[in-house]
């Protein structure tokens, strides 16, 4: 992780932390609204991302997610399951990448032009399915040359050999609390 946290190179980002995945949400929720309120005081970007199965309709090229999952599994745009938890810390003014279809939020979104508009360096993750969509993100951040911070509390359902695979390789891994005094001392 780089030495000096700069509040106008990092983003928080917080990973489809919606109604389908309120299981695994539910032990996090609270560790993630906290970090929010901090990576805010901060003056760091809070991006959320919501899952979207688009091509529902395409039963002769299905998507390799509703092929693996089936179509019972699929979240319908705005569905009750679609819908990010109501309990979740958005503010009216922050992105939603909606356009996410996989669990790679960068794949044909608009995340990474985001992040390049603000000179973004640094991506902060947080969200759920901690081995599929936060892993696969974290992931791709680092190969398009961002730096990754993966909070070990923040994502979920708890996944140890993610978190063992993530600070390997691909970034450091640290707790919510930890991110959190971290952000809170930048503007002192």
């Amino acid at each position: 992780m780089p030495r000096d946290l700069n509040s106008s190179k990092l983003a928080l980002i917080v990973i489809d932390m919606q109604n389908q995945f309120a299981f695994a949400a539910k032990s996090i929720l609270a560790e993630v609204n906290a970090t929010i309120v901090s990576a805010r005081r901060a003056g760091i970007p809070v991006i959320f991302t919501q899952h979207t199965d688009s091509d529902l309709g395409n039963e002769e090229k299905p998507s390799a997610l509703i092929r693996w999952w089936g179509i019972s599994e699929a979240i319908r745009k705005d569905s009750h399951n679609w819908k990010l938890l109501v309990d979740l810390n958005v503010a009216s003014n922050e992105v939603i990448i909606d356009e996410k279809t996989t669990y790679d939020a960068f794949y044909r979104t608009r995340l990474k032009s985001l992040l390049d508009e603000q000179n973004i360096d640094t991506i902060i993750i947080s969200g759920v399915m901690t081995q599929l969509c936060c892993e696969t993100t974290a992931r791709s951040a680092f190969v398009q040359n961002y730096n990754v911070i993966f909070l070990s509390d923040g994502t979920g359902p708890p996944y140890p050999s993610t978190l063992e695979t993530i600070s390997f390789g691909f970034g450091k891994v640290i707790k919510c609390a930890d991110m959190r005094a971290r952000l809170d001392n930048m503007n002192k």
